[in-house]
């Protein structure tokens, strides 16, 4: 067994997808962005977080600074001839133990990351899928338990019921030298633990709408909750 102790974020891309002229990291969800809502949920079960940043640094170099100066700020002055496996393995090269890798474009419900980190200490390598819903889904293949699913398969073209939520727990390298995306550096270690994830994804402006759906319908299911725990304190 071993434990989930650091995390890397990679918000080094352009989100040219979504043409909002900045960092997908710094939109705002809910009143609050979703950076924020990646670190406050992360640093609950890690030790160490890692942000990698690119295409507009300053605007999130800035906003750690004055929010989270906890957090280790990793640049990746090639964002625009390279990708998020490059990026992730910037901001993993330094650290020890099994990691966490995460784009910064997710808003995910916080059970279902405590879940995840939980199930990544019993596996070396650990992959993320969910329901698919997303306008660019890389579909996932996987068994006949959803409890317990195990990933045969990675598809842009065979439509599945789950896709590749872009999370996964590993060592820190098994990005080192990945020359595609960071899926297909996977699937060269298939077949693969996975575990289920609740999470919208912003990648486009419908996936940006849907997001904010899903974080009310996540804001709602909480607030019974915590009425609740006031009633039984009075």
């Amino acid at each position: 067994m071993q434990v989930v102790e650091s995390a890397v974020i990679a918000a080094a891309g352009m989100g040219t997808r979504l043409g909002l002229g900045m960092p997908k990291a710094m939109i705002e969800v809910g009143g609050k962005t979703i950076l924020a809502r990646l670190v406050d949920s992360l640093r609950r079960h890690v030790k160490v977080i890692h942000v990698v940043v690119g295409y507009r640094e300053e605007m999130i170099v800035d906003y750690c600074h004055k929010y989270f100066p906890d957090v280790v700020l990793v640049r990746n002055p090639d964002f625009r001839t390279t990708n998020t496996a490059h990026s992730l393995y910037l901001g993993a090269r330094h650290l020890r133990g099994k990691i966490i890798y995460l784009d910064g474009d997710l808003i995910l419900e916080p059970l279902s990351l405590e879940q995840f980190l939980a199930a990544a200490a019993d596996v070396p390598l650990l992959v993320g899928v969910t329901e698919a819903k997303s306008e660019n889904a890389v579909f996932a293949e996987v068994g006949d338990s959803v409890e317990s699913p195990v990933v045969a398969r990675f598809s842009r073209e065979v439509r599945s019921r789950f896709e590749w939520a872009n999370v996964f727990c590993g060592d820190r390298d098994i990005m080192r030298d990945a020359p595609g995306y960071v899926f297909e550096r996977l699937a060269q270690h298939l077949p693969l633990h996975g575990c289920m994830l609740r999470l919208a994804e912003v990648d486009t402006s419908a996936d940006l709408l849907a997001a904010t759906q899903f974080l009310a319908e996540l804001q709602s299911a909480a607030a019974p909750a915590a009425v609740a725990v006031l009633d039984r304190r009075f």
